[in-house]
């Protein structure tokens, strides 16, 4: 199997160089360029010592814990990083595997469940957030035995349960049949049934956060009684508890994972579905390119709803810091700022989604009268259509409690466009032609700290001078950004 595993992960990574004419038309670049990307160990190695860092971090607040229950509850928090990577990639990533072609010399061959290559191949980018926890493990290892080797258990379990739930949106989402009388409320129904699926992760995230608060409280109880992931983490500290929880979760999931497989081959087998019931009127329509560009990847994410997880799962994340605006019935300026720049630093995060939405189809892209500038512009629009969307409704629907929220409405637009024309200008710095760049999540990890740093100087800038400030440099920024992606 593992063998099967690299061919297809130095193949996925082959075709995603050869879309990018800047190394395809060199050959020298071109063959260096897939050692480093096309290598399966050497790309674990690399993410996994760039979250190493970021893991240092989680393990000095466990290690800073003032008790065993303490480390325990701050530790199932960070549970959760393993869990909605796995679910994040696995939705997105499954849909650009799928559509790149990769698995099509598979399908005529004598085998039944052919996407658990598919399955472990999306595993793969797993990896680097399990060994993000490795150092917190190791710290509750130390600390207290037991209960850190049993964490170590339950980020595994994480992790194979969010790439669980990954396969089953794709698998019943990811897809869509195209046509039909009632094709367009199939895609309404996808929709609000992938909103609704991510929604009931954003509760446990809300749960998470009064158990926090109130864990001397609530853990014996929590303990005893929670099935629910990440909060059956703080069962650690009651290791025959932790370990019957642990069995009767795999218990469930095993099995689970191989009817979903069976499922996911079957449907990888029929390809796509066309159906008509009706004839119906053609009507040609024009837009400007970067309209019509646009506009295609709308229509691309609403038929295949595993992509749009990617463009809404990172709002989810913030969610809570919104909601807690109207939580406390008034609002201030500098909470719903926080709110804001959080929104406009995950913004980023969609250019891992809003490059894979073409797939194979990349190339006929390139046959189109279409320049670099036009397809960026038109990216930073998909890009944006959530967070800018977000921000605005959220300082509309504050200016009922305080009519002076309205002043940061700039501010919900500019600040999503510069982090995400800084993105496009990270990935695209050097390219003159249509391509799609080589993206990871250690790529991604980069680009947010980039984005971290740029929106911590407009913060300060607006904490010690004021908001006007803070806006005409985010404005400035956006349009150097935008004349750098112009040329």
């Amino acid at each position: 199997m593992f063998e099967i595993v690299r061919i297809l992960y130095r193949e996925l990574h082959y075709r995603r160089l050869k879309s990018n004419p800047q190394i395809a038309t060199d050959p020298e670049k071109f063959m260096k360029q897939l050692r480093n990307a096309g290598d399966l160990k050497r790309g674990i190695a690399l993410q996994g010592i760039t979250f190493l860092f970021l893991g240092l971090i989680m393990a000095g607040a466990v290690a800073g814990a003032e008790d065993e229950t303490r480390a325990a509850v701050m530790f199932a928090t960070y549970a959760l990083l393993p869990f909605i990577m796995a679910l994040y990639t696995t939705t997105v990533n499954a849909s650009y595997a799928t559509s790149m072609g990769i698995f099509e010399p598979l399908k005529p061959l004598p085998i039944r469940t052919g996407s658990k290559y598919l399955s472990v191949l999306l595993a793969i980018d797993n990896v680097p957030a399990v060994i993000a926890l490795l150092p917190a493990t190791t710290v509750m290892t130390a600390k207290y035995g037991i209960p850190g080797l049993l964490g170590f258990f339950w980020i595994l379990t994480g992790a194979f349960l969010g790439h669980i739930l990954g396969l089953v949106v794709f698998t019943f989402f990811g897809s869509a049949s195209v046509g039909g009388r009632f094709s367009k409320l199939r895609t309404l129904a996808r929709t609000l049934g992938v909103v609704l699926f991510i929604g009931m992760f954003y509760a446990l995230n809300y749960l998470q956060e009064y158990v926090n608060e109130h864990y001397r409280d609530l853990l014996p109880v929590f303990s005893k009684y929670s099935l629910a992931y990440p909060f059956s983490v703080a069962s650690i500290t009651d290791p025959l508890h932790s370990l019957l929880m642990i069995s009767g979760y795999l218990a469930v999931l095993i099995p689970l994972y191989w009817l979903i497989l069976g499922r996911l081959w079957g449907r990888l087998e029929e390809g796509a579905m066309v159906s008509r019931s009706r004839t119906v009127r053609f009507k040609a329509e024009s837009h400007h390119p970067i309209v019509a560009l646009a506009l295609k990847d709308f229509k691309i994410v609403f038929r295949k709803s595993a992509l749009l997880v990617g463009l809404i799962f990172p709002l989810f994340m913030i969610l809570p810091s919104a909601i807690n605006i109207f939580r406390i019935g008034h609002v201030n300026e500098w909470t719903a700022a926080s709110v804001l720049l959080m929104i406009s630093w995950i913004a980023s995060v969609g250019i891992d989604t809003v490059l894979k939405i073409d797939g194979k189809e990349f190339e006929f892209l390139r046959t189109l009268p279409i320049t670099l500038g036009q397809f960026l512009r038109a990216k930073l629009l998909v890009m944006n259509a959530v967070p800018v969307t977000a921000g605005t409704g959220l300082i509309l629907a504050a200016s009922y409690l305080d009519v002076r929220a309205l002043s940061m409405l700039p501010a919900a637009v500019i600040f999503p466009l510069l982090t995400s024309s800084l993105a496009l200008a990270f990935f695209y710095h050097g390219e003159s032609e249509l391509s799609v760049p080589e993206t990871n999540f250690g790529h991604v990890l980069v680009l947010l700290i980039i984005n971290g740093f740029t929106l911590g100087t407009i913060a300060s800038l607006w904490y010690f001078l004021g908001y006007p400030y803070a806006l005409a440099l985010a404005a400035a920024g956006l349009m150097a950004v935008q004349t750098r992606l112009s040329r």
